[in-house]
């Protein structure tokens, strides 16, 4: 059986390292209206520049394009596995695990998967679905794996200021400008939504904090995974040696995906891991 892996531009890694991975997009819309594919052919550059002086929004993929991809795909494959971004932060999940189960030319061909998952906890997720495949899992068994896998993640997101969140309505604003009020940093519980979880004097006690929730949550963890919105090269290698500190190791890092840096904003660090191997 022939078995292709579709995700959306919540994923944030290299498409051409995975065999038979393939890519959806969601959109990006500005204030006027203006609508952009979150592609490969995306301007990283005009997207920042954007983000600086409007409230950026996302939205999913639409219907039409969405199938014409698993028309597309089922031409060539037997099945396809779907790993849209969690359900916690997009319809996108809800929306298309409706039509796969209620078009008859998609059942039982095209399996939408309960991820939990963005950017990095996304790579490590379609990293496990193309191990499945190549251990001749079928698209039922491999839904299952992966809904089982999407409750092992634990991550911790550390944003530069709330503005973006604030804006987005991932958080309050009354939460925000207490935080900047009292010079505080927010560390936020992240397992499919967003969450509070504590707040540190510092951004470096923030991520070591994290860490060591991480490490209190994980027993033996050495691997973890970062993400980051744009930032310094001096920034990145500060937080690198942060970890290293810690004792870890990381096992995937990657630049956030416009679709996810619309809602956190510049300099934002997630820092994510997963309970057990698969």
């Amino acid at each position: 059986m022939k078995i292709a892996i579709l995700t959306d531009s919540s994923y944030d890694g290299d498409i051409s390292k995975i065999k038979d991975l393939y890519l959806v997009p969601l959109l990006i819309v500005e204030d006027d209206g203006t609508t952009h594919l979150c592609d490969e052919n995306f301007d990283k550059d005009k997207f920042y520049k954007m983000l600086e002086s409007q409230h950026l929004k996302t939205a999913q993929t639409t219907p039409g394009l969405m199938m014409e991809m698993w028309d597309k795909l089922l031409k060539e494959y037997d099945q396809v596995i779907f790993l849209p971004i969690s359900k916690g932060l997009s319809g996108q999940f809800n929306t298309f695990r409706f039509f796969s189960e209620s078009e008859e030319n998609y059942k039982d061909k095209v399996f939408v998967c309960d991820t939990n998952a963005v950017s990095i906890a996304m790579q490590e997720i379609v990293e496990n679905v193309a191990f499945w495949i190549a251990q001749k899992k079928t698209g039922f068994e491999i839904v299952e794996l992966v809904k089982k896998r999407s409750e092992q993640l634990i991550g911790f997101i550390i944003p530069r200021n709330l503005n973006t969140l604030k804006r987005g309505g991932r958080i309050s604003p009354a939460a925000a400008s207490l935080a900047k009020m009292l010079k505080i940093v927010p560390i936020l519980r992240y397992n499919g939504i967003i969450d509070k979880e504590k707040v540190a004097r510092t951004r470096k006690k923030a991520i070591n904090e994290a860490l060591d929730l991480i490490k209190n949550e994980i027993k033996n963890i050495k691997l973890i995974n970062i993400s980051y919105s744009r930032m310094s090269i001096e920034e990145l290698e500060d937080l690198k040696y942060l970890i290293s500190t810690k004792g870890f190791e990381i096992n995937i890092s990657s630049e956030l995906s416009p679709v996810i840096a619309a809602h956190t904003g510049e300099g934002t660090i997630a820092l994510l891991a997963y309970k057990g191997e698969i």
